[in-house]
């Protein structure tokens, strides 16, 4: 009776223990299973350290009013650049009596007051966004005016624009808004694209508050006098070239850093030296370019047959 009692209480613990070492290697199962095992491919690229900002942008720029009402005739193109005392338009006044010949209602001629581009579109800030105001007025009230965009028609009132000149001899100014100012030094220059145009801008002022940078570009910038305020890219650090895995490609075993690749069928653990980082690849020195490299990374990989046929 005894011996019987002893046998189901073996047979009790057995189980026990069988479904223990089961429930383990269930848990762990997918350490087993190459098939769980998730690969890309390490590739040649680029990390870019860029922010978008936003610009507001100061040029030296001559609205032309109309010194009557009429109808507007345009002799330069829009963009053309012209001369300093060259015809741009010409206004016919529309106010004469009825049954007058038009011949002997008043026409003008409209001269460019200052060599540079002329423009048909305005926006009412030529004479508020300068250069002189952007480094001395109050920031916050300048970069808080409402730009007006007008493009003059057939016809003009008096006192209304028929166009501008912009002298695009003198460098355009910005101010950009930044989330911090930390860092940048007056007199340093920092690397800024607008469209297709990437420049070094040299800082002429910082600002608190508001929180950014006034920057002189080298030269005119294309487009700066149209669109007033636009989002450009800072380039806050040089990019790194090399060959990029995913973040999550990096794995800490013991005390060293490195990624699993696959190598002749069998994954093996290489130490790994991150040259640059951005949220989603990591730089690797000495990584060659081609190799598939494990994205899902976790213990018990080193030296597991594994296939990646279907990367």
């Amino acid at each position: 009776m005894e011996e019987k009692k002893s046998k189901s209480v073996n047979w009790v613990w057995g189980g026990l223990f069988l479904a223990l070492v089961g429930g383990v290697l269930w848990f762990y199962r997918t350490n087993f299973i190459p098939e769980t095992i998730k690969f890309a491919l390490a590739q040649t690229g680029t990390i870019n350290h860029e922010r978008k900002v936003v610009a507001t942008f100061a040029n030296k720029e001559l609205p032309i009013s109309a010194p009557f009402s009429g109808s507007v005739q345009y002799i330069s193109n829009n963009g053309q650049r012209v001369k300093r005392g060259e015809s741009v338009a010409t206004l016919q006044s529309e106010g004469a009596a009825p049954g007058t010949n038009q011949e002997n209602a008043q026409k003008q001629t409209l001269l460019a007051m200052m060599g540079g581009l002329f423009y048909f579109q305005t926006d009412g800030l030529e004479t508020v966004l300068t250069t002189e105001n952007l480094t001395t007025m109050d920031l916050n009230r300048l970069i808080a005016q409402t730009a007006k965009v007008k493009t003059s028609g057939a016809s003009v009132q008096t006192g209304e624009f028929v166009g501008k000149i912009v002298n695009n001899l003198i460098p355009t100014q910005a101010f950009l808004e930044l989330t911090s100012i930390e860092g940048l030094t007056v007199g340093k220059t920092i690397r800024i694209t607008v469209g297709e145009q990437t420049v070094n801008a040299r800082i002429l002022r910082k600002s608190e508050n508001p929180t950014g940078v006034i920057v002189l570009f080298p030269h005119y910038i294309d487009g700066s006098a149209i669109k007033r305020r636009q989002e450009v890219t800072w380039i806050y650090q040089s990019p790194t070239n090399g060959v990029l895995v995913p973040r999550s490609a990096l794995w800490t075993q013991g005390e060293e850093q490195g990624v699993f690749l696959w190598s002749e069928g069998v994954v093996q653990f290489k130490k790994a030296k991150v040259l640059d980082q951005d949220e989603n690849y990591v730089c690797i020195e000495n990584l060659k370019s081609g190799i598939p490299i494990v994205i899902t990374p976790r213990k018990g990989l080193e030296g597991l047959v594994a296939d990646v046929e279907n990367i």
